[in-house]
């Protein structure tokens, strides 16, 4: 009877013991659950993009009293998720919440030391434009609910407008002449993509009524800001659209959440641009006698290798023939993928091709269109740009040569198979929100870039030496994003020295070396997120190999590395090389 007892005493003790432990994961559940609820109240429109639809009916506040809040709020939270004990959550709980703290670090830093809202105009219009636009083209929900919602937020924009001209006090000259420009196409937004969804439902007069109202006055609220930005805010404006080494050293940090520093990023960038170069080389040394029929003579290395492709680019489609080109580019991805065994693809997830929606064509000829990571049952599209009808002939020539064969095979290899789309289908199959929501910019872009450079190691297109020229045009264009990032931020590098870089060693033409120019003013640390992400995975890929041996399989090591969401790649590491 006494052994009884104490058998009773000591397995009520296990179940005691075992209830702790769930309940560690159980509370940290709980907590990550209404934080998350707590962030999409914060960012609705980020809530609806995400496929959080609870608050599709709100504009974000910016108001000084509520940002004060959300950093009150912020520090609750960071206070919370630092108490729990990691060693006492799963495996995955425990990265889950480091990716929250970390995610909830870099939040404090934005509002307390880079304060984007006080500097950056773009902020603003990238609010409405994108709460407007989820809600019109993305169907998740009947179209009448979401103009329901889309009229709601329009009433906010006159609010929300009021906010951003309190918070701006001083930018830089090139972020405040992109927002006139950008805010222009949010009147657009309003005047005609608004007006032709709308046209497509039966609605109510009343509601029509109600629409037309809150339409004109966020239209002239708007067009106040326009004026305000161009006769206010642009000649006060003294702002250096560089971040300077400080700011920018912390934003890698919080951004890019890799266990290299930016000098590290940095140096890696520019060991590879020097043997990307050299293999460059050697590709054009044999293809330059293909195509001039003589060997190189008293020509440097980098002309030799710009002789050639100027030669490789002149083999493309014509205009009427890109769609089909990559469709059949789509197919042939598929069956090489499955040929040579290196990842299983889910074929009942379609990727549906179409040409790109008006409002949403530019530059690129291809894109994808993909839902949110909590939408379910939703198409994704790859869309693919129409060249312009007013298009001069040199334009569409120029247009062609930069996306030849080779390129629109990169393009979709990077975009698509097995890049992007394929990434996402299956980080969405891993049940951790966090991982959903915050999820790794760097691993996102450096899975891409690596789904380059494994097509090209397993012979695309017979190892066709023309193939990994461009392959490595494309991986040069990677390596001086990097540089390009770090020493206009950091340093005080030109815009001559930039177009230079891009040009002579990156072998870009002038109107897109320009347009990157531009885009590393506006942006810091995104565009080394593609570099920085690669060289983690390849790095990773190789102590995999080591830890794996005679049993190293590729198709294995790929699967495992989507298999668990898109964290930052030091958490796959954790994983993936645990003994």
């Amino acid at each position: 009877m006494k052994l009884k007892v104490i058998s009773v005493f000591v397995m009520s003790l296990i179940f005691i013991s075992g209830c702790a432990k769930q309940s560690e994961d159980e509370k940290f559940s709980r907590l990550v659950n209404n934080f998350i609820d707590e962030y999409f109240k914060y960012h609705p429109v980020v809530a609806t993009w995400v496929g959080y639809h609870k608050y599709d009916h709100l504009l974000d506040d910016f108001s000084g009293e509520m940002l004060r809040e959300k950093l009150e709020w912020l520090k609750n939270y960071r206070k919370k998720f630092s108490e729990f004990d990691l060693k006492k959550l799963s495996r995955d709980n425990s990265i889950d919440c480091r990716i929250l703290i970390e995610k909830i670090d870099e939040m404090i830093f934005e509002l307390e030391e880079l304060k984007e809202h006080e500097w950056n105009p773009l902020v603003y219009n990238s609010v409405i434009g994108d709460g407007l636009m989820y809600l019109i083209t993305q169907d998740f929900a009947p179209a009448q609910e979401r103009l329901k919602n889309v009229i709601e937020r329009v009433k906010q924009i006159p609010r929300f407008v009021k906010q951003a001209k309190e918070n701006l006090k001083d930018a830089p000259q090139i972020h405040i002449e992109t927002a006139i420009r950008q805010n222009k196409g949010n009147i657009n937004i309003l005047k005609n993509d608004l007006t032709k969804f709308a046209d497509t439902l039966e609605i109510s007069s009343e509601l029509k009524t109600e629409l037309k109202k809150v339409v004109d006055s966020a239209i002239s609220s708007l067009e106040e800001y326009g004026k305000w930005l161009e006769n206010d805010l642009k000649p006060r404006s003294k702002r250096d659209f560089r971040l300077g080494k400080e700011l920018y050293y912390k934003k890698m940090k919080y951004y890019l959440k890799t266990n290299l520093t930016p000098d590290e990023i940095l140096s890696l960038a520019e060991k590879e641009k020097s043997k990307t170069h050299d293999e460059m080389y050697q590709l054009a040394l044999k293809l330059y006698k293909y195509y001039y029929g003589k060997e190189p003579k008293k020509m440097d290395k980098l002309s030799v290798i710009k002789a050639v492709l100027d030669k490789v680019v002149l083999e493309h489609p014509k205009p009427s023939e890109i769609m089909d080109r990559i469709k059949s580019d789509l197919n042939y991805l598929t069956e090489f993928i499955k040929e040579k065994n290196l990842l299983t693809l889910d074929e009942s997830k379609p990727l549906v091709v179409r040409e790109t929606p008006e409002y949403q064509r530019g530059v690129a000829v291809a894109s994808l269109e993909a839902p949110g990571p909590l939408e379910k049952n939703m198409k994704t599209f790859y869309n693919v740009s129409p060249i312009p009808e007013d298009w001069t002939p040199e334009q569409v020539e120029s247009y062609l040569r930069e996306y030849n064969y080779y390129s629109l095979l990169e393009l979709s290899i990077h975009e698509a198979i097995p890049g992007h789309y394929v990434q996402l289908y299956y980080s969405n199959r891993c049940p951790s929100i966090v991982r959903s929501v915050f999820w790794s910019g760097t691993m996102v872009e450096g899975w891409a870039v690596y789904a380059e450079r494994l097509m090209v190691e397993n012979g695309i297109l017979n190892n066709d030496p023309r193939m990994k020229l461009i392959h490595l045009k494309w991986y040069i264009r990677v390596i001086i994003n990097a540089i390009l990032d770090h020493k206009i931020h950091a340093g005080g590098m030109t815009q001559d020295e930039a177009l230079d870089l891009m040009m002579r060693e990156g072998f870009q033409e002038r109107a897109e070396a320009e347009g990157k120019w531009k885009r590393a003013c506006l942006t810091s640390a995104q565009l080394s997120s593609y570099f920085t992400g690669f060289q983690e995975i390849m790095a990773l890929r190789e102590e995999y190999m080591k830890l794996k041996g005679d049993k190293f399989n590729i198709k294995e090591f790929n699967e495992n590395l989507l298999s668990h969401g898109s964290p930052p790649v030091k958490y796959l590491r954790e994983i993936l090389l645990e003994r």
